[in-house]
């Protein structure tokens, strides 16, 4: 994981491109993997992680839910929050994970994942886990989206595994 997230950096630094994040499901997880390599600020501006509608508000600028439907997660939510982080943080990127932790016993459904670049859409996926520990499906949706994010920057690049087992990788 470690060598894919410094093949991002290094096309981002020679493209002189930036990544934030927002993320709430993954607790933060996005931004330790971003930032988990040397020099990572040549790259990385940051992001950002909300758990409530009021702060995902009034952090980001994203349009709050309406109080009866306090635990709607959807795509163009995710989307708007990968929008307004690469705003927020000054960055061409954008990358969002958005989800609920438990909903009426499916556990992380919804969650749905998103990535910006230049303020255009380049990717979106309705997440379900493959992980079968609970705690390790924050992790697994950061990798994931970080495996999807390589893909759509470097495509010339070699196939990267999607496998439970390779998402689940120690970051060594």
């Amino acid at each position: 994981m470690k060598q894919l997230i410094r093949s991002i950096k290094d096309y981002c630094v020679y493209h002189y491109e930036s990544i934030a994040v927002a993320e709430n499901i993954t607790s933060g997880c996005l931004q330790m993997l971003l930032g988990s390599i040397e020099q990572a600020g040549e790259y990385f501006q940051g992001g950002i992680t909300t758990f409530g509608n009021e702060q995902l508000s009034e952090q980001l600028g994203v349009a709050p839910i309406d109080p009866a439907g306090r635990n709607e997660i959807n795509l163009s939510r995710t989307i708007e929050m990968a929008r307004k982080a690469a705003l927020k943080f000054n960055s061409d990127i954008g990358l969002a994970i958005n989800g609920c932790a438990a909903n009426a016993g499916h556990l992380y459904e919804p969650s749905y994942a998103a990535i910006v670049r230049f303020n255009k859409v380049i990717y979106t996926e309705k997440l379900l886990p493959r992980a079968k520990a609970p705690s390790a499906v924050p992790v697994e949706y950061a990798q994931r989206l970080i495996r999807i994010l390589a893909e759509k920057l470097m495509p010339e690049s070699e196939e990267i595994a999607g496998t439970t087992a390779a998402i689940l990788e120690p970051l060594s």
